[in-house]
């Protein structure tokens, strides 16, 4: 059996039948697809279960920078950590995806999710993203509108069925400056280079969110609803200091972590789980919580919800059981 522990950030006890280090493509020359999950450092990641497969780790570390007149073409393996990525080239002058920082995980999940912070979303700073088909074994190439990239979905995760192992995400950035700050908490001070803006984010995500080494977590539970912008307003009305954010003419998006809070569930513990104290959004690991408790905390969150507000939380996470990805509806 392979330990799961070190690959999933709620720090469940769960084992896969085998595990794979996956340093390049000759590893994946002889996998089976039909058994096997992919996995990076599990930062977004939910067993429910013992996996009864073979568990892929990607571990690929290389790392290409070749510059175009003011862009930077970054050639980044999947198995990169991204924050320490994101640091080593703030360091070299290149800029983009501070807003980013602190986000745990690698290079190579981070599109899958089309991770997002403070404004920034990275499949904005992708070129384009290189897979091996686990079914093919094929090397396949995805430009970004390729990619489809959308709010926390992309290609990759609309078909997990295709098996695609990233080994390589390529990022155009920029020696320039230029600084996305709309964000509450970014809003307020005046940066004068990318490694301050990268200072602030840390600061604030440590404010709001455990760090995954000391409590068990993987992040945000829950997507930010997006709701028709008609009945937005009309919770607007009711609820004055409901953030909301403009998607397009039709809809909004509403602040996951306000709904959850506003519906009682902020700072609470269920035996071995709760909701984190500073940001009802996460859901942690106290202790030797089983993977039930905290599915069965985020129905109850989910159920709260949809009670008050009349809307439907969609899980951010991945869900894994004994025989692969399943559907959060399933449970």
């Amino acid at each position: 059996m392979f330990d799961l522990s070190p690959y999933n950030t709620f720090g469940l006890h769960v084992q896969a039948r085998e595990g794979l280090l996956v340093r390049g493509i000759s590893d994946l020359k002889n996998v089976d697809a039909e058994n096997s999950i992919i996995i990076g450092r599990g930062s977004d990641v939910l067993f429910t279960d013992d996996y009864d497969g073979l568990a892929l780790i990607n571990d690929i570390r290389d790392l290409k920078i070749t510059q175009d007149q003011d862009s930077f073409i970054v050639e980044a393996g999947g198995g990169l950590i991204l924050d320490e990525l994101i640091e080593d080239l703030l360091n070299q002058g290149i800029c983009g995806l501070e807003n980013l920082s602190a986000i745990p995980g690698t290079v190579g999940a981070a599109p899958v999710q089309n991770i997002g912070a403070y404004g920034v979303e990275i499949g904005s700073l992708i070129e384009r993203v290189e897979c091996f088909d686990l079914r093919s074994h094929k090397v396949e190439v995805f430009s970004k509108d390729q990619c489809e990239f959308g709010y926390r979905t992309s290609y990759f995760k609309k078909h997990p069925q295709r098996s695609l192992f990233i080994t390589k995400v390529v990022f155009r950035l920029s020696s320039l400056f230029n600084p996305i700050l709309e964000y509450k908490g970014l809003d307020e001070d005046g940066f004068s280079d990318a490694l301050k803006v990268r200072e602030k984010v840390i600061e604030l995500r440590e404010g709001k969110l455990p760090d995954p080494k000391v409590i068990g977590n993987a992040g945000c539970f829950f997507k930010n609803p997006i709701v028709d912008k008609d009945f937005a307003l009309k919770l607007k009305s009711k609820y004055e200091n409901m953030p909301s954010y403009y998607v397009d003419d039709s809809s909004c998006k509403l602040a996951a972590g306000w709904l959850i809070d506003t519906a009682g569930c902020k700072g609470l513990i269920h035996g071995n789980v709760g909701t984190w104290k500073n940001q009802a959004l996460v859901i942690v690991n106290y202790g030797d919580a089983r993977p039930h408790e905290i599915v069965s905390l985020a129905k109850y969150i989910q159920c709260e919800v949809a009670s008050k507000f009349g809307i439907d939380m969609e899980p951010e996470v991945r869900i894994y059981g004994h025989k692969g990805e399943i559907s959060w509806e399933s449970l």
